[in-house]
């Protein structure tokens, strides 16, 4: 049987660390047949297809059920294409960023921690919803932030980080 993954190329050092995951996980390395399907995430490309390439990466990832994606350039202007994480993470139903490390080797834990660690955040309701704004009062300059979170959200977020730490047989701090 071939596994099907969902590959989203990206942007200068992003498409580069893609790279070298992609050596990781070639066939002749894992013994499993792959169907890789790649799609450019590049700036450029998003900007030239209207984010169109994110919606369509997007609808394959939850084909394929599985997606790796390489670091893209989120542009600031207002009226750009914005965020793909923002798109992706909106039509796949993704609500936990994962990001887990490890030891390096000869190096002491900190506070006796020595297992790999999991860092669980909120993927929606925050960062990519916020509203921004600055105001200035005399010679200060004031920035605000107003984010919609809710408890629903909360709770999913929370009950993935208790169930990544008992599938790590770890801790939640």
């Amino acid at each position: 049987m071939t596994a099907a993954i969902t590959v989203l190329r990206g942007d200068q050092t992003g498409e580069e660390l893609l790279q070298q995951a992609l050596r990781v996980v070639d066939p002749q390395v894992i013994g499993v047949e792959l169907d890789l399907r790649f799609f450019d995430l590049s700036l450029e490309n998003r900007r030239a297809t209207s984010n169109a390439v994110v919606t369509e990466a997007s609808d394959a990832m939850v084909e394929c059920g599985f997606g790796l994606k390489a670091a893209t350039v989120t542009p600031v202007e207002p009226g750009d294409v914005g965020s793909p994480n923002a798109v992706l993470r909106e039509r796949v139903g993704g609500r936990v960023i994962l990001r887990t490390g490890r030891r390096i080797p000869g190096v002491a834990g900190i506070a006796g921690v020595s297992a790999p660690m999991s860092v669980v955040r909120m993927a929606i309701d925050d960062a990519y919803n916020a509203k921004e704004w600055r105001e200035t009062s005399g010679d200060d300059e004031i920035a605000f932030r107003t984010e919609h979170i809710s408890r629903s959200t909360c709770r999913i977020v929370a009950d993935f980080a208790f169930q990544q730490a008992r599938r790590m047989r770890a801790r939640v701090f």
